[in-house]
């Protein structure tokens, strides 16, 4: 009923536009509600755009190149609050997010930029002796939060923005630190990710570029 409420009240005063997602773009002055999406031959790309929640299901794929600002649930809307991977791939480049959940064993998630507030880990990879399936992308110095890897993790994005992640443990999974890979460019990389990025594949079950 509260996000009914809040939908009528933002149809009437606000500019954001509910254009629907169909297209496969959630773009500049769009805001969506209960996004749901299952492909990943056309993934669904959020460029200037925001949702409440976009659930990425059956591997499908969802990339973030950039949100709207700041992030909120109310007036003004904002953001995209919270992200659910369902067995989905997720890029992310930028924008703003308060949580992100991955869960499902092919589930998939790389982490380039932007700011991320939570990771909330449902996977196992300790107990099956699989590999992460979280790629987050950074420059050299980061650290994990108080020195305690079940807190989260800080640093500076490949393009030297700075980062602050807390992790959200659910004590039936491995502990989010287990899932998270961190890669760390070589010095010719990260002069090539200062021109921007200008090709997106897939390599393997995850999206990178």
């Amino acid at each position: 009923m509260k996000r009914i409420v809040l939908c009528l009240s933002l149809t009437v005063c606000l500019p954001t536009t509910f254009a629907g997602y169909n297209d496969g773009f959630i773009t500049a002055g769009e805001y969506e509600f209960g996004v749901i999406w299952r492909s990943c031959q056309i993934p669904l790309i959020v460029d200037g755009g925001g949702a409440d929640e976009i659930s990425v299901r059956d591997n499908g794929c969802l990339i973030v190149k950039s949100t709207s600002k700041p992030l909120s649930l109310y007036h003004p809307v904002g953001g995209v609050y919270d992200i659910l991977l369902f067995d989905g791939h997720l890029l992310y480049l930028d924008g703003v997010t308060e949580l992100i959940r991955i869960a499902g064993n092919n589930a998939t998630a790389v982490l380039k930029g932007g700011s991320i507030n939570l990771i909330n880990s449902m996977q196992f990879t300790e107990k099956t002796n699989s590999a992460p399936h979280i790629d987050l992308y950074c420059q050299p110095g980061w650290s994990w939060l108080d020195g305690d890897p079940m807190k989260g993790i800080q640093g500076n994005w490949i393009n030297g923005s700075p980062f602050e992640i807390e992790f959200s443990n659910d004590p039936t999974y491995d502990p989010v630190y287990t899932n998270i890979n961190i890669i760390i460019p070589e010095p010719a990389t990260l002069i090539l990710a200062g021109l921007g990025s200008l090709l997106i594949r897939r390599r393997g079950n995850k999206i990178t570029f």
